[in-house]
């Protein structure tokens, strides 16, 4: 009888060895990953019926570390920093920016106050909408497609792996809003004519590049400022150009051509090069597009109502392969965003700046 209970004794003791090393693994595991568990615990789905998802990260998760070890002048250089980060290099995080073909309009309403609208065009998304709120920066919310980082559109941020890896939104924006009020978005340009800058300087692809400002400026002025200390890189073998408009209602659009960034002041964006001059040159569609929102704007002598550019957007969003996967209207009198889905402009979702958590 002793020989048996010796043996019991001995089963809950190896018992109480394992259950002690699983917790302090799994102690461990949380104090390895806390940051990244903090992140993925807000994440949460939007919609019954749509993959549109929000996610919240305080702090800049590494992004000043990323400006400080030189930036990035790739997709894969961008992932193997976050690599190194989100997966502590258990597994890898890729990265491949997919290019946008959107619409982009900046006005002023009879009060002197900024309102922005933008679409963006493609074939099927997975978005993210991005609150983040840097320790020494502008709180802002930004929009991102998942399938740049998943490569699928299969994939859902709806178990821990795929949490993890949407994380690297913080990193692809597609466009976004700081509550400074500065608008900027990224928009495809479908003649080409993007080309590396290669100087001393640091380096940032476009959407990292769209971090920085959504991070550090509140005028397009300090937009400005701030790229032109960096080499711009395209993303996904993709020619760029990115609509920056503030507070004030200036509003440019920045290119990149020959080496250089070219500041075209312009209220309103499509898919083609503004500084060449050549309307035609990004296709019919962007044509097209691009003249009913100078035709919008123009009629209203660039005083236009919230409902005004939300109108000029349903009017250019795109049907059929190319469409348009989601819409945003920015005023700043009340620091809100407005997003419409898969064209649906029957069915709105407001998140505001200074609430984020709030989304309807």
């Amino acid at each position: 009888m002793k020989r048996n209970g010796r043996k019991k004794n001995m089963v809950w003791i190896v018992l109480i060895i394992v259950v002690v090393l699983v917790l302090l693994a799994a102690g461990g595991a949380w104090l390895a990953f806390r940051e990244e568990l903090a992140i993925t615990g807000s994440i949460r789905k939007e919609s019954e019926e749509l993959p549109v998802y929000y996610m919240e990260v305080n702090g800049d998760y590494h992004f000043q570390e990323f400006l400080e070890a030189g930036g990035a002048s790739s997709d894969d250089e961008v992932a193997a920093f976050l690599t190194q980060y989100i997966s502590k290099g258990f597994y890898s995080v890729e990265i491949e920016e997919s290019g946008p073909g959107c619409s982009v309009i900046s006005a002023m309403d009879e009060n002197g106050k900024h309102v922005w609208g933008r679409n963006f065009d493609w074939t099927e998304t997975v978005t993210v909408l991005v609150k983040c709120v840097p320790d020494d920066g502008y709180a802002s919310i930004s929009t991102c497609d998942l399938q740049n980082i998943t490569n699928s559109t299969e994939l859902r941020p709806d178990n821990l792996m795929n949490k993890m890896l949407t994380i690297a939104a913080l990193y692809v924006p597609m466009d976004g809003i700081n509550e400074a009020g500065l608008c900027v978005a990224d928009l495809e340009v479908n003649e080409g004519g993007m080309t590396d800058m290669d100087t001393d300087r640091p380096d940032l692809t476009m959407t990292t590049a769209t971090r920085l400002l959504l991070n550090q400026a509140a005028t397009a002025d300090e937009a400005i400022a701030l790229l032109e200390k960096y080499d711009i890189h395209a993303s996904g073998g993709i020619s760029h150009h990115l609509a920056v408009s503030d507070a004030t209602g200036k509003s440019v659009v920045l290119e990149f051509m020959d080496g250089k960034m070219i500041t075209v002041n312009a209220s309103c964006a499509t898919n083609f090069n503004l500084a060449k001059g050549d309307s035609s040159a990004g296709g019919e569609n962007a044509q097209k597009r691009y003249e009913e929102l100078c035709s919008a704007y123009e009629a209203n002598a660039g005083v236009m109502t919230r409902q005004q550019v939300t109108e000029v957007l349903r009017r250019t969003a795109q049907e059929g392969e190319w469409k348009t996967r989601w819409s945003m209207a920015y005023d700043q009198e009340t620091q809100s965003i407005s997003y419409w889905f898969d064209g649906d402009f029957g069915n709105e979702y407001q998140i505001s700046l200074e609430h984020a958590s709030a989304i309807y």
